[in-house]
């Protein structure tokens, strides 16, 4: 028997059959632009019919979005025009009927890929970090991913950026000043940096004085957040992954730099084992749990 797992993402949604000998089968769509989630969802279950095979067996499903999935709704998932209005578990019951179906928010499910498999396998308080169009960190602790009580720990891409008594003033939050999406609105809208997008950013990096500072800035603001997460749980290890960590050493240089400065006692910064995969990774080991539940 085969588990079938699912990565939604902003920008697309990767799904993967996994048989019980490890050999697997892998499909890619791409999420037009403000295309209807009700047409992704729709899609992908023509795309996971597909790659199950005409018999469709698969024992489990491990499905990994984006937001805080409830019973009948999915909160806090701005990226896909719709999304927060999908009843998404019931969906899945829908179309899966018997066969259990695990949901779990994406980082989450990184992260509980990279403890039991990946750069957090091990470690006893280790702490995922996901730098990409959002941002967001889980505390794995032996293991064990930190859920929280509404299932939202480690959302500081909610956190405030400057004083929180400005924030209806219009202060940003640290998504929107950091990540992907809302770095990229300030590079385009910054005519001293000589760049259009996030890239670019980099490329400029030690030929733009502007372009220096504003990612030295934007650095600055993760690190704050990162010192303040943890201070809370006190990891050995950070593991960073998603899409801001093409930088490469422009990131961690830096970022490894000011955790140093700032905590008593510095964590070993890496990069995700699993890369661009780890919530499609931790999606079949959901699928896995399930199953064997």
């Amino acid at each position: 028997m085969s588990v079938l797992g699912i990565d939604f993402g902003g920008t697309k949604v990767a799904l993967r059959v996994e048989a019980a000998d490890g050999s697997r089968r892998d499909e890619r769509l791409r999420i037009g632009p403000d295309e209807p989630a009700v047409s992704v969802l729709e899609r992908t279950f023509t795309a996971a019919a597909r790659l199950a095979g005409p018999d469709a067996a698969v024992e489990a499903v491990g499905v990994s979005t984006p937001g805080i999935v409830f019973d009948d709704r999915v909160d806090l998932a701005p990226n896909v025009v719709g999304w927060s209005e999908l009843d998404l578990a019931g969906r899945f019951r829908e179309v899966f009927g018997a066969v259990p179906v695990a949901i779990e928010n994406d980082v989450k499910a990184a992260a509980l890929a990279e403890g039991r498999e990946g750069a957090l396998q091990g470690t006893r308080v280790g702490l995922y970090v996901n730098l990409g169009t959002g941002i967001a960190i889980a505390p794995v602790l032996d293991g064990l991913v930190l859920r929280g009580a509404h299932g939202a720990a480690g959302e500081i891409g909610y956190g405030i950026v400057g004083a929180v008594s400005q924030w209806r003033a219009g202060a940003p939050t640290l998504e929107e000043y950091a990540g992907g999406s809302g770095l990229e609105r300030r590079v385009a809208a910054d005519a001293l940096v000589p760049a259009s997008d996030v890239p670019e950013l980099i490329a400029a990096l030690g030929t733009s004085p502007a372009a220096d500072e504003m990612w030295s800035g934007t650095i600055d603001e993760i690190a704050r957040h990162l010192v303040t997460a943890a201070l809370t749980c006190d990891p050995s290890r950070i593991v960073v992954g998603g899409g801001m960590t093409r930088a490469g050493s422009a990131l961690f240089q830096p970022l490894s730099a000011r955790l140093g400065a700032a905590l008593p006692y510095a964590p070993e910064l890496l990069l995700s084992e699993f890369g661009p995969d780890a919530s499609l990774r931790g999606a079949v080991m959901l699928a896995d749990d399930a199953a064997a539940a």
